[in-house]
């Protein structure tokens, strides 16, 4: 997509997820995670994206995908990994309601 007054070229969500070889879920998972720790080093490397509004789509400039490969090579996985909080969210929801019943 052209940008604005022809700005540089943006590229949706499931754009980017091509081109860097991961899912949208994990890209949504990373902006999670930088929005739940924003001091976190890892947070720091993932680019800002453009967004016209609240529940619009999202945007991120082609020259960023160096950044978001870099961040997918850098961030720790397995057991050893820093998303956890993230991707254990609807685990931890689905165990506090079975606790419930």
């Amino acid at each position: 997509m052209k940008g604005v007054n022809g700005m540089e070229d943006l590229l949706k969500i499931e754009e980017v997820a091509v081109l860097i070889g991961s899912s949208c879920k994990s890209i949504n998972n990373w902006y999670w995670f930088r929005r739940e720790n924003p001091d976190n080093e890892y947070a720091k490397m993932l680019p800002d994206y453009i967004q016209q509004g609240a529940r619009q789509t999202r945007y991120w400039k082609k020259s960023d995908l160096w950044k978001l490969i870099e961040f997918k090579k850098a961030i720790p996985q397995g057991r050893n990994g820093i998303m956890g909080s993230v991707t254990q969210r609807y685990y931890h929801r689905e165990e506090k309601i079975e606790n419930d019943t």
